[in-house]
């Protein structure tokens, strides 16, 4: 069994309770920088991002997805891994894991809303590792 940790205080997507959002969000654009004093050689570190989602509201079908995007620039964005599209009001906590996915230098959340007239959502997203490591927005 793998131990994931997170040695961050930086989210990439942290939506205050008491105001939830109605309109897509971008989290800020975070570099990954993995700990050198870990050991750890550097591509066999992995990573998943925890994601927590408050989902109400809404009508005419209203959906929310919460995922991850990266980029070789921190312009450009593409998307990595799909959170589960919600349609059901509730809470919903998902792990996405990148395993499958390379990541790119430079990675955010996003969280996407859409219907008829959009829920209102709550969203916070961590990002943990198997090793050490730092964000950073430069």
């Amino acid at each position: 069994m793998k131990c994931y940790a997170n040695r961050v205080t930086t989210r990439l997507m942290n939506t205050p309770p008491q105001t939830p959002v109605t309109v897509t969000q971008n989290g800020p654009g975070v570099r990954i920088l993995p700990d050198q004093s870990d050991r750890l050689n550097d591509s066999v570190q992995e990573f998943k991002f925890i994601t927590l989602l408050t989902f109400s509201g809404g009508a005419n079908s209203p959906t929310a997805q919460l995922l991850i995007q990266g980029s070789v620039d921190g312009f450009a964005w593409v998307d990595l891994v799909l959170g589960t599209v919600r349609t059901d009001p509730g809470t919903y906590a998902e792990a996405l894991d990148s395993a499958n996915v390379g990541l790119l230098p430079w990675v955010r959340a996003r969280l996407v809303l859409a219907g008829g007239t959009a829920p209102g959502v709550v969203a916070s997203v961590d990002i943990v590792s198997t090793g050490g490591f730092q964000l950073s927005s430069s």
